[in-house]
């Protein structure tokens, strides 16, 4: 039985991450805080995230780290890069294979509308530029053969667990009642990922993760729709008609005057304005077919 390590094992991506690894047969531990304890048939190891040599001693042999850790967006600036950081130093200390979900924030407002896996970074935000910073730092360390890491990267997620999602929490908010909003043009194409086949697409990936090299970098493409072709989607899963709302921008700006957030999230408002579609032709090949829950059905399990 292989073993998996979860960073952030509460979190809404660790939680179905975790499900998605039991499911399959591993043995998963969670790092969680102390006191607190992990879901159903997790095992809860409980050390300082930043005491990599306590983690691994109280985790014994490991095969996967899946880096599920969540840096609240208010303190990106200061906590994100030390937080993965020592989520690298854990990965090292067991000598484990290092899962990372990246994001599309690397290819900044001027992307193209197809992202794959050799699309150039260039990153014009504060967050942007951490991220491509996190994972030059991953690549780095796969160089020097100290942790071997893959990067499997994905759109907004949406599912049933991911309640503070852009997805859950505005876009489909109202979808009982027929009602979707989008902060931008309703005819712009956005990069989803429906969590249960990322989660299911990563346990693949931990499968052949000893055939692949030191780091590799896939794209996963799971729904790229624009709102008008979520409302499409979901006028089939509701069985009625379904409307777009439009979110205007200066509401943005008036909520983070009192929401730290919002206030932080606010750079990244360009992503609702620029087309953007994720797509990698060689996923398929390496982990045999990729999860693809229709559209329709994904969006039913919001409800």
């Amino acid at each position: 039985m292989k073993t998996v390590l979860v960073l952030g094992a509460n979190g809404g991506v660790g939680k179905v991450v975790a499900k998605a690894f039991l499911a399959k047969g591993w043995r998963v531990l969670g790092l969680v805080r102390a006191g607190k304890t992990a879901g159903e048939g997790i095992v809860p190891i409980h050390a300082d995230l930043f005491d990599a040599s306590a983690v691994a001693k109280a985790c014994g042999p490991v095969d996967v780290v899946f880096n599920g850790l969540n840096v609240p967006y208010p303190v990106w600036a200061t906590e994100a890069l030390p937080t993965y950081t020592a989520a690298a130093d854990i990965c090292e200390a067991l000598g484990a294979r290092q899962i990372y979900p990246g994001s599309v924030y690397n290819f900044g407002s001027s992307m193209p509308p197809v992202l794959t896996p050799q699309t150039p970074f260039a990153a014009d935000t504060l967050k942007g530029r951490i991220r491509v910073g996190i994972e030059a730092m991953f690549s780095s360390r796969a160089e020097a053969g100290r942790v071997r890491t893959l990067v499997i990267r994905a759109g907004d997620f949406f599912g049933s667990d991911a309640s503070k999602s852009w997805m859950n929490a505005l876009v489909a908010k109202d979808l009982g009642k027929g009602k979707l909003v989008t902060p931008g043009k309703k005819k712009t194409v956005h990069a989803w990922a429906f969590l249960p086949d990322l989660a299911a697409t990563i346990v693949k990936l931990a499968e052949v993760e000893s055939t692949l090299d030191a780091y590799e970098v896939f794209h996963f493409e799971s729904h790229n729709v624009s709102a008008e072709r979520l409302a499409e989607a979901a006028r089939i899963a509701l069985g009625r008609k379904v409307t777009v709302g439009h979110m205007p921008r200066v509401m943005f700006s008036l909520i983070a005057l009192f929401d730290p957030f919002m206030r932080a999230a606010l750079e990244m408002l360009y992503l609702w304005d620029v087309p953007h579609a994720l797509h990698d032709d060689r996923l398929a090949k390496v982990i045999g077919e990729v999860p693809r829950t229709p559209l329709d059905q994904a969006l039913k399990t919001l409800l």
